[in-house]
């Protein structure tokens, strides 16, 4: 490694892994809010956040395998977020919903990150997504995460 290149220091992580089921991705969201929270991550960047993981675990459900892999990790003031799917694959019982109300996903990753990859591969599918963030300080009132 050169003297230029630059190295981000993970400040903040966690992984969470669940069996891909619909009735978890709620789950999913409380999680990733209280996380942030702790974190000190607020407001539109962790409305932002919690709806990028919202529609990645959603995609994981219908498109994926049995298992779904969650990353959140704070790297200087970048947040990434990464969810896997795993494991044989599914099949999903898609409900009858209007076309105007379905297939958005990606896009709506696309547009709230920053940068968006995405691994499919022959055993899953890894996609990621970074978002700037800056985690405030903490105030009056709030709670210091131990």
């Amino acid at each position: 490694m050169s003297e230029t290149d630059s190295v981000c220091e993970v400040q903040q992580s966690a992984v969470l892994t669940l069996p891909s089921q619909a009735m978890l991705v709620g789950a999913v969201r409380v999680f990733t809010a209280e996380l942030l929270q702790r974190w000190r991550i607020g407001g539109e960047e962790q409305e932002a956040a919690v709806l990028i993981l919202d529609e990645m675990a959603t995609n994981a459900v219908q498109h994926g395998r049995s298992r779904m892999t969650l990353l959140l990790a704070l790297e200087d003031d970048v947040l990434r977020i990464s969810v896997a799917d795993s494991g044989p694959r599914t099949r999903f019982e898609a409900p009858a919903v209007d076309p105007d109300e379905h297939g958005r996903g990606t896009g709506i990753v696309e547009y709230l990150a920053d940068r968006v990859e995405i691994h499919p591969g022959s055993d899953g599918c890894l996609i990621s997504a970074w978002l700037r963030v800056k985690p405030h300080s903490a105030g009056a009132g709030e709670p210091d995460p131990a």
